[in-house]
């Protein structure tokens, strides 16, 4: 995609809270994964526990974005982090098909490895998605690298990712996604894009590593 096509502050917010939503499914999931079915997870409990966490993400997500009041109210029409049911079918959708579409998406083994390849996918999609903004707001890539750099975190504590250096994993797996398809003459990205993503790529790194 040409990074360069100006999208609206909607469609910048949308492309934060979506991931952001998967990440939320997959911490209730991965945290109950071993004491309960998936129709018993609580998505609004795990939500409330971790409210300081997506608080602050959502905070991160406005100062970066440059958003206004209006745009941060999709979250609550989208609805994520209020009580619903986490199905098999959408951790198969969060995880990009790791799993064939069959009843055994419901084994706990598929289950994991659904957990595990969505919460990669959607950590990689929401880090995308933060720099995208930051560079679309022309925010300093100093501010902007530290707030990302926070919410990179966050989000790993929230997925249920507890590993050392979650954080520089996810930024890793991001650098080599993403970053490519944005920085290479081919993209038809202007320079001024480059240049955003560039600086926003070493601040991160120096912040991570």
């Amino acid at each position: 995609m040409n990074d360069d096509i100006e999208k609206s502050e909607t469609s910048l917010a949308r492309e934060i809270f979506g991931p952001l939503g998967g990440i939320v499914e997959i911490g209730a999931a991965a945290n109950s994964v071993d004491n309960l079915p998936l129709n018993r997870v609580s998505v609004g409990n795990f939500a409330n526990r971790n409210q300081n966490d997506l608080n602050r993400i959502l905070h991160i997500t406005r100062t970066v974005g440059s958003f206004h009041e209006s745009t941060m109210t999709l979250v609550d029409e989208l609805g994520w982090h209020a009580d619903h049911e986490v199905t098999a079918p959408s951790l198969l959708l969060w995880s990009g098909g790791i799993e064939k579409y069959s009843p055994d998406i419901e084994t706990p083994d598929a289950v994991r490895r659904m957990l595990g390849a969505g919460g990669d996918l959607q950590l990689v999609r929401l880090i995308h998605a933060l720099v995208g903004a930051a560079v679309a707001s022309k925010q300093p890539a100093t501010l902007a690298s530290e707030l990302i750099a926070e919410a990179i975190q966050r989000a790993c504590t929230v997925a249920g990712i507890r590993e050392s250096g979650a954080d520089r994993t996810a930024f890793r797996m991001w650098r080599v996604a993403h970053l490519p398809a944005v920085l290479m003459p081919s993209s038809g990205s202007s320079e001024a894009v480059r240049t955003g993503y560039r600086s926003l790529a070493h601040a991160i790194e120096r912040l991570v590593s």
